[in-house]
């Protein structure tokens, strides 16, 4: 919790409200956020747990809604917490393709939204599943030909 402010380094925050906006891809994000307002300047800050909330709920509302411009899937990509390079190695392609694609050249194929898509709903639910599963496949356990399974176990 902040002290003073960073701008006028008044002594007086108060706690308050205050609306934050995004433009991404074209379109226009607000939500009002919890937010400690200094009393001398107006100067507001947020907690960056705050905006992380934020950001992660303009981009699932941009994959849910299959929005599939590049600067969309930048943001998305963002938003997941992965570097270019991290999201290209999941996806088995090179940095340079993913850094085309959030370019606008080449258009970007259904399935890379739906991982995308599925990586955001696995980072606001606290998981890393599907990238998990996306880093097995260059590894693939090895299996015995006799595999027993347990039907009620899945």
């Amino acid at each position: 919790m902040m002290t003073s402010c960073a701008t006028c380094q008044g002594k007086t925050l108060r706690r308050t409200t205050a609306e934050v906006k995004r433009h991404i891809a074209g379109r226009l994000f607000t939500s009002r956020l919890p937010a400690q307002e200094c009393v001398t300047c107006g100067t507001k800050y947020f907690a960056g747990q705050d905006l992380q909330g934020f950001e992660l709920a303009a981009a699932l509302t941009l994959a849910t809604a299959g929005v599939t411009d590049p600067d969309a899937l930048k943001f998305m990509r963002k938003v997941t917490g992965l570097s270019g390079k991290e999201f290209a190695e999941l996806l088995g392609v090179r940095p340079e393709t993913v850094s085309r694609w959030e370019a606008g050249r080449p258009a970007v194929d259904r399935a890379t939204y739906a991982i995308i898509h599925q990586l955001l709903v696995d980072r606001a639910g606290g998981t890393t599943r599907t990238a998990d599963y996306l880093r097995s496949l260059k590894h693939p356990r090895r299996l015995p030909r006799r595999v027993k399974i347990d039907p009620r176990a899945a």
